[in-house]
């Protein structure tokens, strides 16, 4: 076997492709097999394309990470600028939805450090009682056994 990836290899999970392709059409369309299947592979040419493209302005700006910038370079190179700009506010959401789920994932796990402090205050406070109780016992033992006569 080869090391080499093929277009054949770079699959969309059907299930994923099927709902994305049914979601985008009325409901009184349906779509044939076959049909599905060359979107599948129109699918993974374009996002190929696009992702090689990407790859080769993030090149010409000097990094080798491509960021969200040089898939719009990409976007307008190949031709598809009209697409740029529902993207860019596809992407503001996107970050505003990340930033939300963020400070409620902060808010919760700070609710959950307050309830282990909490938590760890209240076990701290029951084991002072229990260590006094203790001492207390030990206390009255020892004393128990000074006031016992010796035997000898």
């Amino acid at each position: 076997m080869s090391d080499t990836t093929t277009i054949e290899d770079l699959d969309f999970p059907k299930a994923v492709l099927t709902r994305f392709i049914k979601s985008s059409l009325p409901e009184n369309i349906s779509i044939q097999k076959e049909a599905r299947h060359g979107v599948a592979k129109a699918s993974t040419v374009f996002v190929s394309y696009l992702a090689a493209t990407a790859n080769d302005c993030a090149r010409e700006s000097g990094h080798k990470t491509i960021m969200t910038q040089d898939v719009l370079k990409a976007l307008e190179a190949i031709g598809l600028a009209d697409f740029i700009d529902r993207l860019k506010a596809d992407l503001d959401a996107f970050a505003i939805k990340t930033k939300e789920k963020k400070k409620v994932k902060s808010a919760d796990e700070d609710e959950d450090i307050e309830e282990v402090d909490e938590e760890e205050e209240e076990d701290t406070s029951a084991m002072d009682v229990a260590e006094t109780s203790a001492m207390e016992v030990d206390d009255t033992e020892s004393s128990d056994a000074a006031k016992r006569p010796r035997t000898e």
